[in-house]
C-alpha cells in the first residue's frame, strides 16, 4: 500500500537548516544583490528544499531580514566586546578601540559591507529598514562615543555627526574594495598592513583621536 506524502511541515531539521539558509543568503545576497539572486539557488547551496525559506522565514524578505538582523547582532557582540575591553579607559581611547574594532569586525566578514554598499544605493523599503536595523545603531554608538571624546577635548567636535557616518560607510566601502585597492597599492596586499593602513587614514586622520 502506497503512503501519501503528509502536508504541512517541510522535512527539515531547524537547528541545522536555519543557519545553512542563512550562510547560503549571507553569501549570494552579497555576491548578486537581492533581485538577482533566486531563492532556489539559496536553497540548493544550503541542501535543502526551497519550501522550507517561505516555512522559516515566510519568503525571500523575511529571510534577507532575518540575514541582516544577524549581521547586525554580530556586529553589535563585536562593539559591545571592544567597548568592555576599554572600560576604564579614556574616551577617546574607547573610541579609538571601538573603530578598530568595527574595520576587524569587516575585514573578518566581508560580506556585511558587500550588503550594506549595495543597499544603500537605491532608495527601497528594503534600504530603510537596513538604515533602521544595522546602520543608525552603529552611527548613534560611534557618535556617543565621539561626543564623549569631545567632551575630554581629545576629539574635534567640528561636524562631528559627519565623520562619524564617513568613518562607517568608507570603512565598509574600503573593505568592499579590498583586492582592487590591493592592485593599485603594493604595501596594503597583507591584511595586517591594510587593517593597519585604515587605522591610519580613516581613524586617525578623519577624527583626529590618534
Amino acid at each position: 500500500m502506497a503512503h501519501r506524502k503528509s502536508s504541512g511541515r517541510p522535512q527539515g531539521d531547524a537547528r541545522q537548516v536555519a543557519p545553512a539558509l542563512l550562510a547560503s543568503a549571507r553569501m549570494h545576497f552579497a555576491a548578486k544583490g537581492y533581485e538577482a539572486t533566486p531563492l532556489r539557488l539559496i536553497a540548493s547551496d544550503a541542501g535543502v528544499d526551497v519550501a522550507l525559506i517561505s516555512y522559516h522565514y515566510g519568503g525571500k524578505l523575511g529571510l534577507w531580514k532575518a540575514l541582516v538582523s544577524s549581521a547586525a547582532a554580530q556586529l553589535r557582540d563585536a562593539l559591545d566586546a571592544s567597548e568592555g575591553r576599554a572600560g576604564g579607559t579614556s574616551a577617546a581611547a574607547r573610541l579609538r578601540s571601538t573603530m578598530v574594532a568595527y574595520i576587524e569586525h569587516l575585514l573578518a566578514h566581508s560580506e556585511v559591507p558587500r550588503l550594506i554598499l549595495r543597499d544603500i544605493t537605491v532608495d527601497t523599503d528594503r534600504s530603510d529598514w537596513l538604515l533602521r536595523e544595522l546602520s543608525a545603531p552603529v552611527h548613534q554608538r560611534f557618535h556617543d562615543l565621539a561626543q564623549a571624546a569631545v567632551a575630554e577635548a581629545a576629539v574635534e567636535g567640528t561636524h562631528l555627526q559627519f565623520r562619524v557616518a564617513n568613518f562607517i560607510y568608507s570603512a565598509a566601502s574600503h573593505v568592499a574594495r579590498r583586492e582592487r585597492l590591493s592592485k593599485l597599492v603594493t604595501d596594503i596586499r597583507d591584511e595586517r598592513a591594510f587593517a593597519a593602513a585604515l587605522e591610519v587614514v580613516l581613524i586617525d586622520e578623519a577624527l583626529r583621536c590618534g
